[in-house]
């Protein structure tokens, strides 16, 4: 078992001045909320500026979804990376997961659209898949071309992805979409493990996954224990063949490590291709941190080269 890499050490310090100490289960959920934003607004400064950046809305089962489309060159049609933002389905936003969407979308050349799914608990589960798959169906069927060059993107190009939560996100969706999409870009998930490994060995207040942290998403995110046993949840247990090719990005200091690596085992035994990429000495979350983490930035360009592979640019 590797240590934490010494870049992945000053992150944490520098982390630290960002914003005091809190405990999920004494702090209230608006103020949880706030005090995530705020650290992640250091972590967002800088990196690549792109000529169109694009929020509109797209209407979905409980009213409009915000998204947020990056394109790096809007005089040409571009495919699409459809992003979910992580954040244990009751935290996050585009605004929180800006740089890295800024990064993928500079660094593949590709379009990115970033989606604002319901959180929990105010919205459970299904309810951010089924926004997700109006976003898809959206871009399919629906994007109003001529109306501003952010919309110059290709609906038979899309690939599906997200980190944490949102890589959950994009499995439960993607089994409803399999048929058309190129690609899934899966950053360290949560894929339906009750207990593992990894679980036991990994997981603190430094990263946000303690074992007292998931239960909290979990309770927030499902309407009841059984929601634990929809394929939609339970990935692993889901029918995975005819899925599109996909990409895997974990650190080997992750309590959901041994989710990605089951579901990179499962989708080869269905004869999805696979490519699965394991990054020492960090933690959960760690693409956040291209600013001062060289794991962030080298996961980065594998997460563009797969794009630009899989999309044939």
């Amino acid at each position: 078992m590797s240590s934490i890499h010494p870049q992945m050490q000053a992150v944490l310090q520098k982390s630290s001045t960002l914003i005091p100490t809190f405990s999920y289960s004494e702090t209230p959920l608006p103020e949880i909320r706030k005090l995530y934003a705020e650290e992640r607004k250091f972590w967002n400064s800088e990196g690549p500026r792109l000529p169109a950046v694009f929020d509109t809305q797209v209407k979905g089962p409980l009213g409009n979804i915000q998204i947020r489309i990056y394109h790096p060159d809007p005089e040409n049609t571009l495919p699409a990376l459809v992003y979910l933002h992580g954040g244990g389905f009751v935290v996050g936003s585009n605004d929180t997961h800006d740089r890295i969407m800024r990064e993928l979308a500079f660094r593949s050349g590709c379009a990115v659209v970033g989606v604002e799914y319901s959180l929990s608990p105010e919205q459970k589960f299904p309810v951010a898949i089924e926004e997700t798959l109006s976003v898809l169906k959206w871009l399919k069927h629906d994007l109003p071309r001529k109306d501003n060059p952010a919309f110059n993107l290709d609906p038979e190009r899309l690939v599906l992805g997200g980190d944490s939560a949102g890589a959950s996100l994009s499995m439960g969706a993607a089994l409803s979409f399999k048929n058309n999409l190129s690609g899934l870009f899966l950053i360290y998930g949560w894929f339906g493990l009750r207990d593992s490994c990894s679980s036991r060995l990994f997981g603190g207040p430094e990263d946000g996954l303690s074992e007292e942290n998931r239960a909290f998403y979990q309770d927030a995110y499902l309407r009841s224990p059984e929601d634990l046993s929809d394929p939609k949840m339970d990935i692993l247990n889901a029918e995975l063949q005819g899925l599109p090719s996909s990409c895997l990005i974990v650190s080997d200091m992750d309590p959901l490590l041994d989710d990605s690596k089951a579901l990179a085992a499962l989708l080869e035994k269905a004869g999805v291709p696979c490519e699965l990429h394991l990054h020492q000495g960090v933690l959960h979350g760690f693409l956040h941190y291209s600013s001062m983490l060289d794991a962030a930035v080298t996961a980065l360009n594998q997460g563009a080269d797969f794009l630009r592979r899989v999309f044939v640019l």
